[in-house]
């Protein structure tokens, strides 16, 4: 007699107290068929599927089929339970439904279940002493535990250092923090590896709680910028009070999983490559000519490097000069040649999109590998996305990154970029790649999907922190006007439809 899959399904679900007797087999399971195994004849093979862990799934399907040479097992699938999420299964294949085609000898094949991750976490940070942090320049110790999370993600008392951080926003009640842990962890499952520093940001002045989350969200979908920061948002508990919504982020530095280059500190020369941030703020890192410089007008701070020297700072001043007279005055072959496009074309895309007020003030990161400049990752949208009054009143028209309209804290290096027609054409072809791949959709689903996930912890942050209607930053009044998380993220949502649309029509006319 056949069955189908659906009749399958069925009689699973009716016998679901003896699924994992009669539907499954675990790890334990496949050692006891080990005998069963041995008395197969030469001839044949037996494949078991089984799940793990035990309590993730169960097989829908015959678990245990024994095959003649060059036969193919009948589809199985694999069920995940409640709570839990399938994987993969452990010889590679991603689908649910699976018919193992390939196996040299008796063999059990597994479905990888994971438990499923959709609540916000809660992190919970405890100073030694219960002494507050007030300071972005001297650290105290801190103890640090995360729930809510899956068992994969928990932590439980590791130590580090924190301070505050920010510019602007040092003087907000609710504030931002940069940890450093004495051990690098990896943090609900952020990141491609561990790392010691990261950072909290408060979002105190985006309503909405989301535009540097989902602006991070677009920054790793866009390939050709090698590396960005990832972030997810938290409800922080402080010394034991609820502080709030927070973005946990990675910190933009080097290193083997970030920003991968062979510095001088670590090359011992001084013309190793060399990661740098456009910060109008340069001043607040250290001593001129050490840690900063000034290349053309504007402040470059060194990051992510010790030990360095005015030799080191004034090699990296006069490279980052050179760059930007080719950028501005230089063939198109040599700008070429100097730039890593990818990167460059996707960076100025982001902060396009996001009409990024900040983008040639401060948090603009720049770098150099092997003989390229890299432009990006980028940081800092909380006045992105129609929430500052100064640039057009928050309005989603109007280039800004791209053209030069009087406006201080536009990015120079896009401006000049974008006067020479064959770079507008790269832009052009790169934003319809990326609407045909449907990313600008995927945006809007994100925001959807982000709202839907955290709404409860958004609501509970402004019960703690009771601020609509109040003027923070640069806020719009018809920004301060919105009163509830919901506007905020509905607002957000649809200046960026609106966005999309209008750099749509304009990019094509160019």
């Amino acid at each position: 007699m056949r069955f189908s899959l659906k009749t399958a399904l069925l009689l699973c679900a009716l016998l679901l107290p003896l699924t994992f007797a009669s539907c499954a087999a675990g790890p334990e399971e496949a050692a006891e068929t080990s005998e069963e195994q041995a008395s197969v004849p030469r001839n044949e093979t037996i494949v078991d599927f089984g799940v793990t862990p035990e309590n993730g799934g169960y097989i829908s399907g015959i678990a245990s089929q024994t095959l003649v040479p060059g036969e193919k097992t009948t589809v199985v699938e694999a069920v995940a339970a409640p709570g839990f999420e399938f994987v993969k299964w452990s010889d590679g294949e991603k689908t649910v439904e699976h018919r193992a085609k390939k196996y040299a000898e008796n063999t059990t094949i597994y479905a990888i279940f994971e438990e499923t991750d959709t609540g916000t976490p809660a992190v919970y940070i405890n100073t030694d002493n219960g002494k507050p942090v007030w300071s972005d320049s001297q650290t105290v110790g801190f103890t640090l535990s995360v729930a809510n999370v899956p068992r994969r993600f928990q932590l439980n008392g590791v130590t580090g250092e924190i301070k505050t951080r920010g510019n602007a926003s040092l003087g907000w009640e609710k504030k931002s923090y940069t940890l450093k842990f004495d051990v690098k962890q990896k943090l609900v499952g952020l990141g491609e590896g561990k790392n010691r520093n990261w950072v909290l940001l408060s979002n105190h002045c985006d309503q909405s709680l989301i535009r540097n989350y989902i602006a991070f969200w677009l920054q790793n979908q866009l390939d050709g910028i090698p590396w960005g920061p990832s972030c997810r948002l938290v409800e922080l508990y402080f010394n034991n009070e609820y502080a709030g919504n927070y973005l946990l982020v990675e910190k933009i530095t080097t290193g083997e999983t970030k920003i991968d280059i062979l510095k001088g500190d670590e090359t011992g020369k001084v013309d190793g490559d060399f990661l740098v941030e456009l910060d109008n703020y340069a001043y607040k890192g250290g001593e001129k000519g050490i840690v900063w410089f000034t290349a053309r007008g504007y402040p470059y701070e060194i990051r992510g490097e010790e030990g360095l020297t005015a030799d080191r700072c004034n090699y990296i001043d006069d490279w980052i000069t050179s760059a930007w007279d080719t950028v501005l005055s230089g063939s198109d072959a040599d700008v070429k040649k100097l730039l890593d496009l990818p990167s460059v074309v996707d960076s100025y895309i982001l902060a396009e999109l996001t009409k990024n007020i900040d983008c040639g003030w401060s948090s603009f990161f720049l770098y150099r590998k092997d003989g390229k400049l890299f432009l990006g990752p980028s940081w800092d949208f909380d006045l992105a996305m129609g929430n500052d009054e100064r640039l057009d009143n928050g309005s989603y028209k109007k280039l800004y990154a791209g053209k030069n309209n009087g406006f201080g804290q536009q990015n120079q290096w896009y401006i000049a970029l974008m006067q020479r027609q064959w770079f507008v054409d790269l832009v052009k072809e790169r934003w319809n790649e990326l609407k045909e791949a449907g990313l600008f959709d995927r945006m809007i689903e994100e925001i959807d999907r982000t709202w839907e996930m955290n709404q409860d912890s958004f609501n509970h942050n402004f019960e703690r922190w009771p601020i609509f209607g109040q003027r923070l930053n640069q806020e719009p009044s018809h920004v301060r006007a919105l009163s509830s998380a919901k506007e905020h993220v509905e607002y957000l949502r649809q200046w960026l439809i609106d966005r999309t649309a209008w750099l749509d029509e304009t990019f094509a006319g160019m």
